[in-house]
């Protein structure tokens, strides 16, 4: 898969060519680009990642790393159940108020 260099800036203590030989996007890269990444970056991921894939990461990992706001976006492109996302959503402001 072709990772464009905007999305490869984002992973740069990773060797990029290796990140190109994959078959599928590794959790780091989707994690990366869903918290980090810009319109340009996440208007890719939307076309590189289908919406199963999107709601597979979010729980297996998302949901527990991803920051509030993200998350939400995240899940309504992943299609991920309202109540879902609110509890996911409610989770991860806990997590951020633990820090404070």
């Amino acid at each position: 898969m072709k990772i464009p260099e905007q999305v490869l800036r984002l992973m740069w203590e990773y060797d990029g060519a290796v990140l190109q030989n994959g078959t599928e996007l590794p959790d780091t890269l989707l994690e990366r680009v869903m918290s980090a990444g810009g319109v340009s970056e996440m208007r890719w991921l939307l076309r590189a990642v289908n919406r199963a894939r999107l709601a597979a990461y979010l729980e297996s990992r998302g949901q527990r790393v991803l920051p509030p706001r993200e998350l939400r976006f995240w899940c309504h492109m992943a299609g991920i159940e309202e109540s879902t996302t609110r509890e996911w959503v409610r989770n991860a402001r806990g997590r951020e108020r633990s820090w404070h």
